[in-house]
């Protein structure tokens, strides 16, 4: 079982996790100046997903969103739901792993194959998880406070660098690209808070307890971060702020301070490795319950995590190889779409059907 701190700790390393290295490249394309406006559209759209989800949380306490779906619409139009939920995890654990490898192919290793690195995450994600969501929700909590601890540090070294000119125009194009931003990021990562809605019945809600503050704090603090390295990117970069794939790690080799400070870009390399290794645990642990729940096995059963993990394996494996372009295709255009239809979606559904029925007696 979880404590109220621990799940929005993972909350927080969920929606932290890659986004924070690489979400300001294409939120900075699409929204251009007002990037950090488009976060705060977003950040506020993601607490109403919240809300929905402790409401519903609350109202059917110990059970998922699979279940008290069944009760609410019918256990077959509750288990497509959970397929549709499925293919998301699936895609999501692939693109998190495949990203990191495409990253240290690219930036740190370019001699050692993709597919190993590919095998090897895998590999860590699915012993990581096997341990239980109690142990590897202790450790995350320390290891997301070093990677806040080095992005801190970078943007703080990154200062002198800093032309504030950068910050404006505003707004040059209309409110489309406002829009766009606001669509590209609650996709990546506020649209993908409905998937918490698994992991809930870990936590035994209590009246008082505040558990829904504590995540919608978690939820606002990775909104300033976001925040942070998105103006950091911009101040640095300015009008080729948008063309800078992995943010943080360009910001990061900018930085020549004397001969102390220099090459942190290794920080930052580690800050990404470790922010997307979490993630991907959370997200193989999520798709794990959710298989586990449609085929009816109980609730503790870790049997699947590694099918589940050689398949993801094989999936990042055959996306991967076709490039980069195809990848950033698929982040940019696909994901937010595929969140749309298989969470956001499904959620106001079923929301929508709990108005109109009464509240379950509590035994």
């Amino acid at each position: 079982m979880l404590t109220p701190n621990q799940l929005a700790v993972l909350l927080f390393v969920f929606l932290t996790g890659s986004s924070i290295i690489n979400i300001p490249a294409p939120l900075i394309f699409f929204s251009h100046n007002a990037a950090w406006i488009s976060i705060i559209c977003a950040a506020m759209l993601g607490l109403l997903v919240l809300l929905l989800i402790m409401r519903l949380a609350r109202r059917y306490p110990g059970l998922n969103f699979i279940q008290y779906s069944s009760k609410l619409i019918g256990k077959p139009i509750a288990l497509l739901l959970g397929m549709l939920i499925l293919t998301y995890l699936i895609h999501m654990a692939a693109a998190i792993v495949m990203d990191i490898a495409m990253f240290l192919n690219s930036s740190m290793m370019r001699d050692t194959d993709y597919t190993i690195f590919v095998i090897l995450i895998f590999l860590a994600v699915s012993m990581t998880i096997r341990v239980g969501v109690g142990k590897f929700a202790g450790m995350f909590g320390l290891l997301i406070l070093s990677v806040m601890i080095f992005v801190v540090f970078n943007i703080s070294l990154a200062i002198p660098g800093y032309d504030w000119h950068y910050l404006l125009p505003v707004f040059d194009e209309g409110i489309k690209p406002l829009l766009h931003g606001t669509y590209f990021i609650y996709g990546f990562p506020y649209g993908e808070i409905v998937l918490f809605a698994m992991i809930i019945p870990y936590v035994r809600l209590k009246a008082g307890d505040r558990t829904g503050r504590k995540l919608a704090f978690a939820i606002l603090l990775n909104a300033v971060f976001l925040i942070l390295v998105t103006l950091a990117t911009i101040l640095t970069f300015g009008p080729i702020a948008g063309e800078r794939k992995y943010s943080m790690f360009e910001v990061a080799r900018t930085i020549e301070i004397t001969e102390i400070f220099q090459r942190l870009e290794a920080l930052m390399g580690y800050s990404m490795i470790v922010a997307s290794f979490m993630k991907a645990s959370i997200v193989l642990f999520l798709a794990n319950i959710t298989l586990t729940q449609i085929l009816g096995l109980p609730k503790e059963n870790r049997q699947l995590i590694f099918p589940l993990a050689l398949f993801c394996t094989i999936i990042s494996i055959s996306v991967g190889i076709r490039g980069e372009a195809n990848w950033n295709f698929i982040v940019t255009s696909i994901h937010p779409l595929w969140g749309l239809i298989c969470a956001t979606i499904p959620l106001l559904l079923v929301s929508f059907v709990s108005l109109f029925r009464k509240k379950p007696k509590q035994v």
